[in-house]
């Protein structure tokens, strides 16, 4: 869901708006601008949303310009006020909505009597969005998260009976096709220098070798979320030795089988595979020394509720290590549509900054970004959206899907 929060100088309301929003569900893409952005977001009204636990003070102010050619479900004005002309929206939307408010900048009287017309506004933005949330947002994104999940369970079956060589060059099973190849296996990385990496479990389906960085040790109880056919599992049991512990955690039947035979075949006592959904595991709290996952968490709807799932089931001081993918800067949507297409691990994947905002509040420390790659798009899906000056400034410029690997602990 892409909703664009729009006013005149994009500096105070529309960025509380944003940062409520925002606050409300991870799930949705939200944004702000105005016709005449300032120069920087108002230092009341980021003062204001400190006080409510919502960091504002890194947001630009932005041109509605660059969001015209993007679609959005919904573009909310926030002008209030007799004096204030709103803008008018001319780019792709399916509904348009008008939630107006005072601007606290007209505020007089003292530093104190400004401050209480900041929070007077912001509390009112807070309670019309909530409402507007709710009434209009909340439903729909439970039942796209529901069919995303069943999209999901369905083509990662279908992707279980299939080998690594299959994945790179066919795109729906081993016997039908959609007419679009998806290369499943564009972010995953060579593990056959790994020990205990085993051929049968490796499908091709990672972005990066979290054991690499996870700090495992011998004797540690790990967790591998969307454990897939064991690959990670696998690598992780060579470390922790017979005196530790792997779990892998899956959603799909599948790929449990095909994860239990594969551990059948190796004989491991201490490796065991669980069904179950990672916004809401079926495992004990304080359990896992160490938390792995590999090209996953970007498919869980509601990653807020997958960290906070993360923190439960870790020991206090232990830590979490994951292979993801991020998008940097403001990516198309028609762009990233085709781009899940050419790699099918890019869906769901969210701004790299709201990634790692959701890792700090869910309370993990010492949050280090261990790796990052780059996807390469081909330049005949690009010049379907980018001029060729957009074209050099998407290949220069940071903007892109990423990969990364990165690791946090538990306090």
């Amino acid at each position: 869901m892409r909703i664009l929060i729009l006013c005149t100088g994009n500096s105070c309301r529309s960025q509380m708006a944003e940062g409520f929003l925002k606050s409300f569900d991870s799930r949705l893409e939200v944004f702000s601008a105005g016709t005449h952005p300032a120069p920087h977001a108002n230092p009341n009204a980021v003062e204001a949303m400190k006080e409510v636990g919502i960091d504002i003070s890194g947001n630009k102010p932005k041109s509605v310009d660059i969001f015209l050619t993007e679609p959005f479900d919904y573009v909310i004005t926030v002008c209030g006020g007799a004096r204030e002309i709103c803008p008018a929206f001319i780019g792709q939307v399916k509904n348009r909505m008008h939630i107006g408010f005072d601007d606290p900048a007209d505020a007089t009287g003292t530093p104190e009597e400004v401050m209480q017309v900041y929070r007077r506004v912001r509390n009112e933005i807070k309670d019309g969005f909530q409402s507007f949330y709710l009434e209009n947002i909340k439903l729909a994104m439970d039942q796209e998260a529901d069919g995303l999940k069943e999209m999901v369970k369905e083509k990662y079956g279908k992707i279980a009976e299939q080998s690594k060589e299959q994945n790179q060059s066919s795109c729906c099973g081993a016997t039908s096709c959609c007419g679009v190849v998806v290369d499943y296996t564009i972010f995953s990385e060579d593990y056959s220098q790994s020990q205990g990496y085993n051929p049968d479990a490796d499908l091709g389906l990672g972005c990066g070798i979290p054991t690499d960085y996870a700090g495992i040790e011998e004797g540690d109880h790990v967790l591998d979320l969307g454990s897939g056919a064991g690959n990670d599992c696998f690598v992780a049991r060579a470390i922790v030795g017979d005196s530790g512990n792997v779990t892998g955690l899956d959603f799909t039947d599948e790929m449990i089988d095909k994860a239990v035979a594969n551990n059948q075949k190796l004989g491991y006592t201490n490796v065991e595979f669980i069904k179950g959904d990672i916004e809401q595991m079926p495992l004990p709290t304080d359990q896992y020394d160490v938390v792995v996952s590999n090209c996953v968490l970007n498919l869980v709807p509601d990653k807020q509720k997958a960290f906070a799932e993360i923190s439960r089931v870790l020991k206090k001081g232990g830590h979490f290590c994951v292979s993801d993918v991020v998008i940097k800067g403001n990516l198309p949507a028609m762009l990233k549509q085709d781009a899940e297409m050419y790699a099918g691990c890019v869906s769901g994947a969210i701004q790299m900054e709201v990634y790692l905002e959701i890792i700090g509040k869910m309370g993990f420390k010492n949050v280090v970004v261990h790796k990052q790659k780059a996807i390469t798009i081909p330049d005949n899906t690009l010049t379907k959206y980018l001029s060729s000056v957009e074209l050099d400034e998407f290949k220069h410029g940071g903007t892109g899907i990423f990969s990364i690997t990165v690791s946090g602990t538990k306090q």
